[in-house]
């Protein structure tokens, strides 16, 4: 009998024990693992819904267009040192690096060994992103400061502004041509006629153009 009570009580402690071990271990711990995936299902479906947006990083611009009405292109970003060229209100450039409000626009040279190198630069101040609108007001003064010193410009001034625009805009000549002459000179190869002529590209003959101001006819 006693052996019968000692197996009855032994069973009961196994199933106590087993209902202890659900209730206060096994089952709580099963609770909080049903609970993180619930969390880590309800970020995925976040993460699903909702992409993070990229933010795109956009390159430095680098292009930009003169603004003032004469911008000097120079051999070294300092002021002082000697322009080479001009660029004009309204040219388009591009800048191949920045630095310390100047902008580079030629590669580095080295003209002699062990010199130093040497490139183009332009302030950036007069520059800006988008063309400047320029008035039909604003071009004929321009044009007019390119040909201020042309022979016999009170007479003919309205044919030397058509003309020089003309060839400025086609490409044909710089504004840099008609500042080295003042504009326009009177011809004295053709007699008889009121021809005049202008150097545009160079110095040479070849470089000659002619107007001829009662017809507007130009010629080589």
């Amino acid at each position: 009998m006693k052996k019968f009570l000692m197996v009855v009580f032994l069973l009961i402690g196994i199933v106590g024990a087993g209902a202890g071990y659900y209730l206060f271990y096994y089952k709580p711990k099963q609770e909080l693992a049903n609970q993180a995936a619930k969390v880590d299902e309800k970020n995925d479906e976040i993460e699903e819904g909702e992409p993070q947006s990229i933010v795109e990083i956009k390159p430095e611009n680098m292009e930009f267009y003169v603004d003032v009405e004469k911008l000097g292109i120079r051999e070294a970003a300092n002021l002082d040192t000697f322009v080479e060229r001009y660029l004009y209100k309204g040219d388009k450039v591009r800048l191949l690096e920045k630095k310390n409000g100047w902008g580079r626009v030629s590669a580095y040279f080295v003209y002699e060994q062990g010199g130093p190198e040497i490139a183009e630069w332009i302030p950036l101040e007069g520059l800006v992103e988008d063309a400047p609108i320029i008035t039909p007001e604003e071009r004929k003064k321009t044009v007019q400061g390119y040909i201020s010193e042309s022979d016999d410009l009170i007479q003919f001034e309205e044919m030397f502004l058509k003309t020089t625009d003309k060839l400025l805009n086609d490409g044909s000549c710089s504004p840099v041509d008609f500042e080295e002459l003042g504009g326009w000179v009177k011809s004295t190869k053709y007699a008889g006629r009121d021809v005049y002529f202008i150097y545009c590209g160079g110095m040479k003959l070849a470089d000659k153009i002619y107007l001829d101001v009662r017809t507007g006819e130009v010629f080589y």
